[in-house]
């Protein structure tokens, strides 16, 4: 056994805490929450989470995550550090001509009777700016996270270190994903650890804090 169970004993609180807001979000959250928790996913590919966070923050304080066009959205995202600003505002206005307003049915109608990585699968074909990466994020941060992995970089490096996989491939396919997520589900079932707490753990060891 590695030192995985110890960290999980020592702020085991704390991400059952966190795990226990992603779900709530879902089941109590509106349109509008749901809407920014895809708009963050969809900014946090090559770029700072705290920042996507604080960008999306400040997109719904300018009246801008609602209505705003690619150019408007596009200045808030530079001037809060996100990279590739103007992509990211064209996949924003592009998802909300599809998924909002009315964001939480028609993301219940894309997934709703599907095994997890079906779903997951689906969601990553559907919008824009998103790989199985980001579509694994938002399920996690909306409660579905026990049974898929997000595989960013700061995660594979710990699978490194943890010896579950070799090394981090410069890119990574679909078939390459799928084989390193079932090496993190096994790696966490010997551990003794659910997979949405191992990435919180592998997070927190990576920036010494639980965030989303």
């Amino acid at each position: 056994m590695s030192d995985i169970s110890s960290i999980y004993g020592a702020i085991k609180k704390g991400i059952d805490g966190r795990l226990s807001e992603f779900s709530r979000l879902w089941k109590s959250g509106g349109d509008l929450e749901i809407w920014k928790e895809l708009c963050f996913c969809t900014c946090t590919p090559q770029n700072d989470a705290h920042k996507a966070w604080n960008a999306v923050l400040s997109l719904e304080e300018n009246d801008l995550l609602e209505n705003g066009g690619v150019s408007s959205i596009a200045e808030i995202l530079r001037e809060k550090g996100v990279r590739f600003h103007k992509n990211k505002a064209r996949y924003i206005t592009a998802n909300r001509k599809v998924f909002y307003p009315g964001t939480k049915n028609r993301i219940h109608e894309l997934i709703k009777d599907k095994p997890l990585i079906e779903a997951r699968d689906d969601l990553e074909k559907k919008i824009f700016g998103w790989g199985l990466k980001e579509a694994s994020h938002f399920l996690r941060n909306t409660g579905s996270g026990d049974g898929i992995c997000i595989l960013d970089r700061h995660i594979m490096r710990q699978l490194v270190l943890y010896g579950v996989i070799n090394e981090i491939p410069a890119s990574i396919n679909a078939a390459a994903y799928h084989e390193i997520e079932q090496k993190m589900l096994a790696f966490a079932e010997k551990e003794g650890v659910p997979v949405d707490a191992l990435d919180l753990i592998f997070w927190y060891k990576e920036k010494n804090e639980l965030f989303k």
